[in-house]
């Protein structure tokens, strides 16, 4: 996201990971899964918000009050700290080891990779065929970056320049892959216990050698010397301190701290040059909150918001889409007539609806075939 979010970097986990584990087999964070699907809708708010803004005759009133069209770009962070605490706490029971290391890293990859590349690939169609994008310039070399996660210079015949990828949210993705990475390693070394405090010890040490090295406005340091990188951090922390434990009153009390928190930075002037500040701290609050909370997922509102958590990752990754096409539209005055903000409203829980339902035919189908294979191979080299 122009401010990732896109991120959505969202994390793309099942609650069966959320799940794993032999001392906490039970935990498996409802609470959290609802916030997934909050944070994702936050992220398409955002972007909605600068279609409307940006293509709408109107005035947007929703769209245009202080900093809160910049507010929706904070589910990217909510997203960073929820991998960090469903990294730490799914692979704390993995002994050190490079097999071990490998079948957690393996299972990152199969996770997350796919269904980006199935949606990147889908973007990269519609440029060829003319469709969209035809400011985008793409060379081979972005497109091969664009595929590994790996940022490289984007650039459009109008002059906009930005370290994304193709399909736009993938820039929070080389966050993930990047953590991805250093828990592969303590894994290896150390064990998935020890990814606290040695995740955090690796990435602050990379961070000050890009920093020192006077590589700080390198491409590289981007990533590996960005604050964001705290947010997993304070995921994995939570994992320590506040996994497999409940309460109703601290859980809704640090929930409406954390929200009093981010209404707050509607009110400064650009929240995000201090966003680990304005939007990591009440996203970690948001994200511990969620955990003490003994959620249920009964009845058939909660059922859907632990669905839309379930798909928040295709949300994520489709939404572009579903903002293309309203901005399409409205370039050709379709919907022009509508009150802004109405169709704000409207073009966000569309593009909310329409992508989760992707998720029942590419993610969620992509995700069991894979599982699959992946059990059958496991079966096969037992039995060698």
């Amino acid at each position: 996201m122009t401010a990732h979010t896109d991120t959505l970097s969202q994390n793309p986990l099942t609650q069966a990971e959320l799940a794993s584990g032999p001392a906490l087999a039970k935990v498996t964070f409802e609470g959290v899964q609802i916030l997934r699907g909050v944070a994702a809708s936050m992220v398409v708010f955002h972007h909605m918000c600068t279609v409307v803004t940006t293509l709408h005759p109107g005035h947007s009133a929703i769209a245009t009050f202080r900093r809160l069209a910049d507010l929706g770009a904070a589910g990217v962070d909510i997203f960073f700290c929820i991998s960090g605490l469903v990294i730490a706490h799914s692979a704390r029971a993995m002994p050190a080891g490079a097999a071990k290391a490998r079948t957690f890293a393996w299972r990152r990859l199969l996770r997350v990779m796919p269904p980006y590349w199935i949606f990147t690939s889908a973007f990269l169609l519609l440029w060829l065929a003319g469709i969209a994008f035809r400011g985008l310039i793409v060379t081979p070399s972005l497109v091969v970056a664009s595929f590994l996660l790996i940022p490289w210079p984007k650039m459009t015949r109008g002059g906009h320049l930005s370290l994304h990828p193709i399909l736009d949210p993938g820039w929070t993705l080389t966050f993930e892959m990047y953590f991805y990475a250093v828990c592969t390693a303590v894994i290896a070394v150390a064990g998935g216990r020890w990814i606290w405090p040695w995740a955090l010890a690796i990435i602050s040490a990379i961070a000050v050698i890009c920093i020192v090295s006077g590589g700080r406005d390198t491409i590289a340091a981007s990533v590996l010397a960005s604050p964001l990188l705290l947010e997993f951090m304070a995921g994995v922390g939570l994992a320590h301190l506040v996994a497999g434990r409940t309460s109703l009153k601290l859980g809704w009390t640090l929930i409406a701290i954390g929200t009093l928190g981010f209404l707050t930075t509607i009110w400064l002037r650009n929240p995000m040059s201090w966003r680990v500040l304005c939007w990591g701290v009440p996203g970690a609050l948001l994200v511990a909150g969620a955990i003490l909370l003994p959620v249920k997922l009964e009845g058939r509102i909660i059922r859907f918001f632990g669905f839309l958590g379930t798909a928040s990752y295709t949300i994520y990754l489709v939404h572009p889409f579903f903002t293309l096409t309203a901005g399409t539209l409205l370039k050709r005055e379709v919907g022009t007539n509508v009150p802004a903000d109405a169709l704000l409203i409207v073009m966000t829980i569309v593009a909310v609806l329409g992508s989760s339902l992707t998720y029942l035919f590419v993610e969620g189908p992509l995700v069991q075939l894979l599982a699959s294979r992946s059990r059958t191979a496991a079966l096969a080299r037992k039995t060698l």
